[in-house]
């Protein structure tokens, strides 16, 4: 098996293994698909039958900054993982989107009453205003029928908890802090939405963080992706904690147009 980690990381990998109890993966590797590699020089390692299969559904469990591998799957058996634990999803490669499951925390040390996406949303509410989008002509920000929310930023570090938060972001997507933009907090109410387009030319990447549920509706939805199969059109369901990580542009600096995305209607509560 060949992977790009160190033998340090490898025995921790067993390490863990042994923590979950799991002995017997007959019945779980259908769940594994197929490993991607992400950065980092290859190191063959060899293993054995066995071992390979647990190490296998152990990379698939762990957040990619302790790994430089990690899986695509659809759904992986919940005995696999510990509560609330952070763990990584391919979603499409074109364009290049991830989702990281339970990226904030549904308990944080620094603030006992609050899980980070009640308390971004409190920092939010106070200042809420009907979104904006902006006009290619004159370049200033003006309302639309395109984009119905409402929003408003966060100062970069304003607590301990937001330092926290943008610098996980800046782990999770290999791009220092400082090229960041603040955190923005959008509202989508019942019947609200955001028309297809494309981020503007000095984001590379974006990343959006689910801080609320909604029983339907409300997806973020790429019309121009390629998915699985070759299938046309990809949409990505909000779940609470999540963190949806897309490119829109290619390494070579031009424009991903798979990039283009969207906001479905919320057909039940409201989704920040």
């Amino acid at each position: 098996m060949s992977k790009s980690t160190s033998v340090s990381t490898i025995l921790y990998l067993r390490q863990r293994l042994q923590g979950l109890k799991i002995y017997e993966t007959s019945d779980l590797i259908q769940h594994i698909n197929t490993f991607d590699e992400l950065v980092g020089e290859q190191v063959s390692v060899d293993v054995k039958i066995e071992e390979k299969t647990k190490d296998m559904i152990l990379l698939c469990s762990l957040s990619p900054l302790l790994t430089t591998l990690t899986c695509s799957m659809v759904k992986v058996a919940a005995s696999l993982r510990f509560p609330n634990e952070r763990w990584l999803e391919v979603i499409t490669k074109e364009p290049r989107a991830f989702v990281y499951h339970n990226f904030l925390a549904l308990f944080f040390k620094i603030c006992k009453t609050n899980e980070e996406c009640d308390h971004l949303i409190s920092l939010a509410k106070p200042s809420m205003a009907r979104s904006k989008v902006r006009n290619a002509l004159t370049g200033l920000g003006e309302e639309s029928s395109s984009r119905t929310s409402s929003g408003t930023f966060i100062r970069s570090g304003h607590d301990k908890i937001v330092k926290e938060i943008e610098k996980r972001i800046s782990e999770f997507t290999f791009i220092p802090q400082e090229n960041g933009e603040t955190l923005q907090v959008i509202n989508y109410e019942v019947g609200q939405k955001f028309e297809p387009h494309f981020d503007g030319f000095q984001r590379i990447a974006t990343v959006l963080m689910y801080l609320s549920d909604v029983d339907k509706g409300g997806e973020t939805v790429f019309p121009e992706a390629k998915g699985i199969k070759s299938k046309k059109g990809v949409s990505v369901r909000p779940k609470k904690g999540d963190a949806l990580l897309f490119w829109s542009m290619r390494p070579d600096g031009s424009r991903d147009h798979s990039s283009k995305h969207g906001k479905r209607h919320c057909l039940s509560l409201n989704l920040f």
